[in-house]
């Protein structure tokens, strides 16, 4: 048996010797088990195997890299020989020193004559190496460009956001959706920003995979991070090894530093707004100041003069019923406006305040046993949080009465039937605190933008007159402090007054 295949190779190699005389590429001639018959020069020189080392060795166990072996005798066997694979492959093999190489085979199965079943195979190879590494090199480029072009993208969006001026956590929330995208596997890849505790984009708390961080610091000041992070390989997927680029990297900490300079830009640009307004707010509240002063100063004398002469009238003799009526109605109307006056003259600063040393809970404690009667009758909890041991501060006693009275009436007029009204006092090192909040019904914001401005009431004609609140303004200006003011529809209203922490000299101490 073993002479007739001789013989049968023999013959074919006979049939095939002009091609191999005559062809520069590799000749290899193979039976059933890939075992190597026939062979020419080039696949010594290719291989750096010597005509002995080649002979009846068997291609795969020589030749192959160790971890294709077993696939490649069984796809040589299942389809090359049954020529159900493309008559062109290529494939790697590792020379005697070690250097893998790439070899593009064209092939053929050999027939015997007779039978016409397959005995071998007939493989013409070329050394493509250098052409395979080109194509790697080149696929590289094309990765590398893709990449760099998803990157140039995000950086495209990121500016287009900034530039788009939306409040911040909704800038935040869209950056951290574009970043994704740009990197090598955005289906498993997160991204989060971290600002001021506050977190935007993914919220996975599970996320345990290969994670990339970039602080954000603004201001030289670190607030928060950026990070990408990649899902943990499902059950029986490979683990990444090479999660994130020297690319990436650089991409994250440029994302970082402009974002930060974004954070920086917008902040300032909401503080410079805040202040125009708050200098608009001011510079309109002084001007009405100037107007209501004068109009007071006009007023009073007048009003003085119709008070005096209709109490004089009062005391008059034998005066008909209905002309006492009459001038006790002038009476009470002269004596309202007077108090109408009065709240404009303290709106304007008209009125100077006499300092003294008040503590603000003795004042509470005082002022809200006047309305625990009407709290009680309407159903409405009221709850105190004084602070111990609070610093008294300099303040005229009675305008600060004003401004608490004011502040609980508004409270109860939001709360027509049951609810919560919290009076709070603090302080730190320079200030004292105090805070009413109700439950009432709160205040849309454009009624928050007007409520410090004289006349302006939502109630009706009958229940107020629109000075409460801008006196209670005037009043907390005028000692220094600051009043603001938080509330939404449904939600009640909250007013924070800050007053300065300053000691009177031994001379006031002795005066009051």
């Amino acid at each position: 048996m073993y002479m007739v295949k001789a013989k049968m190779f023999q013959r074919i190699a006979d049939l095939y010797q002009p091609a191999i005389q005559l062809t520069k590429g590799i000749i290899l001639i193979l039976d059933l088990d890939g075992k190597i018959i026939g062979f020419n020069e080039f696949l010594e020189s290719a291989t750096g195997y010597s005509y002995s080392e080649l002979r009846q060795k068997n291609w795969f166990d020589l030749l192959l890299p160790e971890k294709e072996k077993g696939s490649a005798k069984r796809y040589f066997r299942r389809f090359i020989l049954r020529g159900k694979s493309p008559m062109s492959i290529v494939t790697r093999i590792i020379t005697r020193t070690g250097e893998e190489r790439s070899i593009e085979w064209h092939y053929k199965p050999l027939e015997d004559d007779a039978s016409g079943v397959v005995i071998g195979l007939l493989a013409i190879g070329q050394d493509v190496s250098e052409r395979v590494e080109q194509q790697k090199q080149l696929l590289n480029e094309r990765n590398q460009l893709i990449e760099r072009n998803k990157e140039l993208i995000c950086l495209y969006s990121m500016a287009k956001i900034v530039g788009q001026n939306k409040p911040l956590p909704q800038m935040l929330e869209s950056i951290a959706a574009i970043i994704p995208p740009a990197f090598q596997y955005p289906a498993i890849t997160t991204a989060i920003i971290r600002l001021d505790q506050h977190s935007y984009g993914g919220r996975d708390t599970a996320l345990a995979g290969p994670t990339l961080t970039e602080k954000l610091v603004i201001q030289k000041i670190p607030r928060g991070n950026m990070e990408v992070i990649y899902s943990a390989p499902k059950k029986g997927h490979k683990a990444i090894k090479t999660p994130f680029l020297d690319e990436e990297r650089a991409l994250l900490r440029t994302i970082a530093h402009h974002l930060s300079l974004a954070i920086e830009k917008k902040e300032a640009l909401d503080i410079k707004a805040e202040i125009e307004n708050q200098l608009r707010h001011s510079d309109r509240l002084a001007k009405i100041g100037q107007l209501t002063a004068g109009v007071a100063h006009e007023l009073n004398e007048p009003l003085g003069n119709i008070l005096g002469f209709a109490q004089l009238s009062l005391k008059g003799n034998d005066l008909p019923e209905q002309v006492y009526s009459d001038l006790d109605n002038i009476i009470k109307a002269a004596l309202h406006a007077r108090e109408v006056i009065k709240k404009l003259m303290f709106f304007s600063h008209q009125t100077p305040p006499r300092e003294t040393l008040v503590n603000l809970n003795r004042l509470i404690e005082d002022g809200i046993y006047l309305f625990e009667s009407r709290c009680a009758k309407n159903g409405i909890i009221v709850t105190k949080k004084l602070c111990q041991d609070l610093p008294a501060i300099k303040a005229d006693i009675s305008q600060l009465q004003q401004v608490f009275t004011n502040l609980v009436v508004n409270a109860l007029q939001a709360m027509p039937k049951e609810g919560k009204l919290c009076i709070e006092t603090s302080f730190d090192e320079d200030h004292v605190y105090l805070r009413v909040q109700d439950s009432g019904i709160g205040m849309t914001q454009e009624t928050l933008k007007q409520i410090f401005l004289p006349f302006f009431t939502t109630k009706d004609i009958k229940q107020g007159t629109g000075l409460g609140l801008s006196v209670v303004h005037g009043i907390v200006k005028s000692h220094g402090g600051s009043i603001d003011v938080e509330s939404r529809i449904g939600h009640g209203a909250c007013f924070r007054i800050k007053f300065p922490l300053r000691r009177l000299s031994p001379e006031e101490k002795d005066e009051s």
